[in-house]
């Protein structure tokens, strides 16, 4: 399988990366061009959320096989000061980051699946999002206002694309690895490995799931 990861140079995109690759053909759109080797084939497009047309182009102009699938492990988590005391300007940079990446990535997966009218089977877009989605986090309120709407952004694009099977992964526990997350008290995580494991079922068989599924610590994967 040829999959197209946005995020690939993320904490979450290069793990994944490194554990789909063995098995499938990963090309990672990227802003700068990684200075170490990478699991994934680097594609530089340094503009592609305001010019997604670029993506289609950089692709096209490659030796690559047609995308079979597109994962979306855009954005990432802060902790800082309430969401309406951090101001405008990063509220527009969070949704930069977050709901528009992801828009422009399913904008993408739409474009690529027109041009591929004559293949069997279509694109499978997967988007991962988290706990944020689904509850309101203080410190990390914009996450949570833009993984909900992201959630919605989802549920739209399956309920009207004939082309591309949308779907969601949303993990619900920290992910194993990141020194950035505050595992005190005991806090459970979710390896990266039980995250590839998820993606995969998804892709191979978008239709044995909802829309939305949940991964969580210890507890595998549910419709969500």
């Amino acid at each position: 399988m040829h999959i197209l990861l946005f995020g690939a140079s993320g904490h979450v995109g290069t793990g994944l990366a490194q554990q789909l690759s063995p098995q499938h053909r990963i090309t990672g759109i990227v802003r700068r061009t990684p200075d170490t080797e990478t699991a994934y084939e680097p594609v530089t497009v340094p503009d592609w959320l305001d010019e997604p047309e670029a993506v289609t182009s950089a692709l096209a102009s490659r030796d690559l096989p047609p995308v079979d699938a597109v994962i979306a492990a855009i954005g990432g988590w802060y902790i800082d000061e309430p969401v309406l005391d951090r101001g405008l300007e990063k509220f527009d940079a969070d949704y930069d980051s977050y709901l528009r990446g992801h828009f422009t990535a399913c904008a993408i997966s739409q474009s690529l699946a027109t041009d591929r009218t004559s293949a069997i089977r279509g694109i499978v877009h997967l988007a991962l999002n988290g706990v944020a989605s689904v509850e309101a986090l203080a410190g990390s309120g914009a996450i949570s206002v833009f993984g909900a709407a992201q959630k919605m952004l989802i549920e739209v694009a399956a309920a009207e694309s004939t082309s591309v099977a949308f779907r969601e992964l949303r993990i619900m526990a920290p992910i194993g690895g990141d020194d950035r997350n505050d595992l005190s008290g005991g806090v459970e995580t979710v390896q990266l490995t039980e995250v590839a494991d998820g993606i995969t079922a998804i892709l191979d068989s978008p239709d044995r799931f909802e829309v939305s599924t949940e991964i969580h610590a210890n507890a595998g994967t549910s419709a969500g």
